[in-house]
């Protein structure tokens, strides 16, 4: 019998314990709430895990990876054509024109076999355009959001970053026509 390849989500619980000195418990709450999203160790640098769920799936093989890849290529590069196109401010370009894995999995419907959104599957698909086919670029940044620690990763185009980067080392460009309006008053003088 010939093995076969398979992936397994391990899901768990952590609990970390803080000893805080406030005035009252929603201060403590909210310090204590801080610490952890500044990934602060415990008292006594101590976790308590949970093991919450173990889920297995069979390894989705090439011709599947393949066809994952043309779709999440397909939906970031529309995507960021409507944002230069249509953004309001586009010359205020931002963090968010790139996207996270679970942005991927949510909008282009991938689900798993409980009906979560299919994460696994989008950072799989993402990492191998990065790292084998480099035709997305990845990069981190810390979390943002109330509740929230630790750093996310975000990708994008090759394209759609060096533009953003484009608009961030030229703040003010000069619209197309103005540039050859330009021309012909600077000719006369």
């Amino acid at each position: 019998m010939e093995d076969k390849q398979f992936e397994v989500d391990v899901v768990y619980r952590v609990t970390v314990r803080y000893a805080v000195t406030a005035a009252d418990s929603e201060t403590a709450e909210r310090l204590a709430l801080e610490m952890w999203q500044a990934d602060e160790d415990g008292v006594g640098g101590t976790e308590v895990c949970e093991l919450e769920g173990v889920s297995v799936s069979s390894a989705v093989d090439q011709d599947g990876c393949g066809r994952d890849c043309d779709e999440v290529l397909r939906f970031l590069r529309d995507r960021e054509l409507v944002i230069e196109r249509l953004d309001e401010d586009a010359f205020n370009p931002t963090v968010h024109d790139a996207v996270s894995a679970e942005e991927v999995a949510r909008h282009l419907g991938w689900t798993d076999a409980e009906g979560a959104h299919d994460v696994a599957r989008a950072v799989r698909t993402l990492e191998r355009l990065c790292n084998e086919q480099h035709r997305v670029v990845c990069f981190s940044r810390p979390r943002v959001r109330r509740g929230e620690r630790g750093e996310i990763r975000l990708y994008c185009t090759p394209q759609h970053l060096e533009r953003l980067s484009g608009l961030l080392d030229d703040p003010e460009p000069v619209a197309a026509g103005a540039e050859s309006e330009a021309e012909p008053a600077a000719a006369q003088a």
